[in-house]
């Protein structure tokens, strides 16, 4: 051990004067250029897919091996462990790759650890007489909307700025981490929406897209107003989401119609794969932010592991069930599947893979996420309009999404009303409401309820793969049941409006760094099949209006054939 010692001591005292290592080996760590720092803040958008959580969260996928009305039933395992885990409102505890909580939490930090950093640049760089405010509005808002992602999937839903004081929230990182295991207070939901709005607002009126040669791969200057309004919806600023829809669509629903996603000819490709590319084009006006996830998302669909699908009761609420505008079947998205008792998907889900061994077939799958578009734009302003009281317009921008996705008949108030009326058969179009009790000042009067059905209806179509439902469902708390096969039957499994587990459990592996934990007390029961603790379903629509308070690495699947994937269309 002395002699190797010895050896390391000499070779150590012979290279102290050579001048290489007075050289940085690695000019890249060094960002004192506009340019640098440019290229610095493409690393900020490696976005992870939320959609595969929200998606099994929300009331948009089934257990498949549960009995359906015809009384059939399938035997499939899951892609992994972690979709029972999340079907059930569990603590993840079985993986940390791809679309794991973990895989969130870690990209969400990193992409705002590569904002802090520009943002060091950009000062030190001002300091020396630079113009930096685009880039200083760039790395802001990446910053922001990293944690407004982490937020809305870690902690309870926003309340107003003093009830959600007593709701554990997310570090606010903003300085550059320069120690080992540091440990971080997780403060509160408040104080997380709070310093977002602040990076917003500072952000917003230096966003330019001068230098982008993509600007659909970064956040310009519509997605950060795009963006903007959906932050002041979650946070129910109503004016300013307005603003900012403006500023996007144009100041009413004509000026918003030409940009809307043109559904007609993404239909008429008729293939899965053009399909993707359509809705998913950087050229298209409808889209705002385009990102590319290292995702195992359209997997989760795949014949072999279709134990949860997009199937059964969320397929005819959205996709295959009539609207207030459409009959039968909704126009404007294809579907494919593998047979009816698998359920379905739109190409949103299909994927891009990169090959690390092409004669193999390894390589990675990737998924594309529009992170921003005109329609949910469109839809924030409606919800907006319709809590100010602006029905008529509310319904215009309504009418110009639905006829964007090909609806031929007119929307009208008199149709909403019409068709988003309680009854018994169409309990999640018309869901029970828990606005009140997450904030006993934002009341909805019962002539609008109608028309927030129908604007979450729509959501729930637009960002249909997206994740997005789930975040609806908690910002209004919306309940769940559901049934989920133990191998000998069925449980039911209700998520009631202020269950704990809306916020999705930290990683166990931030938990064992330090960080407190997601408390579990209040949580829906099982036992043996039936529900403890349940909320009784009114069973007419005045009873209904009465329990309103405040209203008065992968291998590439290539064996396709027609008789494996199937398209239905209108």
């Amino acid at each position: 051990m002395k002699k190797y010692s010895y050896i390391i001591v000499l070779c150590m005292l012979g290279l102290s004067g050579c001048n290489f290592l007075d050289k940085n080996p690695d000019m890249r760590t060094d960002i004192d250029t506009k340019r640098k720092v440019q290229l610095l803040l493409v690393n900020a958008y490696d976005a992870p897919n939320y959609g595969p959580l929200g998606e099994f969260c929300s009331d948009n996928m089934v257990d498949n091996n549960t009995p359906d009305k015809n009384k059939k039933s399938l035997n499939k395992t899951p892609l992994s462990t972690m979709c029972n885990e999340l079907f059930a409102w569990e603590d993840v505890t079985s993986d940390n790759a791809q679309d794991s909580p973990y895989h969130i939490w870690e990209h969400c930090y990193k992409n705002i650890a590569v904002a802090n950093q520009a943002l060091k640049a950009c000062d030190e760089l001002e300091a020396k007489g630079e113009r930096m405010s685009t880039e200083r509005a760039e790395a802001l808002i990446c910053r922001a909307y990293n944690h407004f992602i982490l937020v809305n999937i870690f902690c309870k839903a926003y309340r107003d700025p003093e009830l959600s004081k007593e709701d554990l929230g997310i570090h606010y990182m903003t300085e550059i981490e320069k120690t080992v295991n540091p440990q971080y207070e997780r403060g509160t939901v408040a104080e997380v929406y709070e310093k977002i709005q602040q990076d917003l607002e500072e952000a917003l009126p230096y966003i330019s897209d001068e230098y982008y040669s993509v600007p659909k791969y970064h956040f310009n200057t519509k997605a950060a107003y795009a963006f903007a309004a959906r932050f002041y919806l979650f946070t129910r600023q109503y004016e300013k989401v307005i603003a900012c829809a403006e500023r996007v669509l144009g100041p009413t629903a004509a000026t918003a119609a030409p940009l809307m996603f043109d559904a007609a000819s993404c239909i008429r490709l008729g293939n899965v794969e053009l399909e993707l590319h359509a809705w998913c084009d950087a050229a298209s006006q409808a889209n705002l932010l385009i990102q590319t996830t290292m995702s195992w998302e359209f997997y989760y669909f795949w014949l072999d592991y279709a134990r949860y699908t997009f199937n059964r009761e969320p397929e005819d609420e959205t996709l295959d069930g009539s609207g207030p505008c459409w009959s039968s079947r909704f126009p404007g998205i294809s579907t494919y599947s593998f047979g009816q008792q698998y359920g379905g998907w739109s190409a949103k889900v299909w994927y891009l893979f990169e090959y690390v061994n092409k004669e193999a077939g390894i390589g990675y799958a990737h998924a594309l996420r529009r992170e921003f578009t005109t329609g949910e734009t469109l839809l924030c302003r409606a919800e907006a309009e319709i809590m100010l009281g602006r029905t008529a317009d509310a319904v215009a921008d309504m009418d110009v999404w639905a006829k964007g996705y090909t609806c031929k008949n007119d929307l009208t108030s008199g149709n909403i009303e019409s068709f988003f009326r309680w009854n018994p058969n169409n309990v999640q179009r018309t869901p029970a409401l828990h606005n009140t009790d997450i904030c006993p000042t934002w009341t909805i009067p019962s002539d609008k309820l109608p028309y927030i059905w129908c604007v979450l209806h729509f959501r729930r179509i637009e960002t249909l793969h997206d994740g997005m439902r789930w975040f609806d469902i908690k910002r209004y708390g919306i309940e769940l049941t559901h049934a989920m096969s133990n191998g000998n039957g069925v449980d039911s499994i209700r998520l009631v409006w202020d269950d704990d587990r809306r916020a999705i459990q930290l990683p166990q592996e931030v938990l064992l760094a330090g960080q407190q934990a997601n408390p579990r007390v209040n949580i829906g029961t099982r036992t043996g099949g039936s529900l403890i603790s349940t909320q009784a379903i009114p069973n007419s629509w005045e009873l209904y209006l009465k329990t309103q308070k405040g209203i008065s690495t992968v291998t590439k699947k290539t064996d396709f054939s027609e008789e494996d994937v199937l398209m239905s269309n209108q």
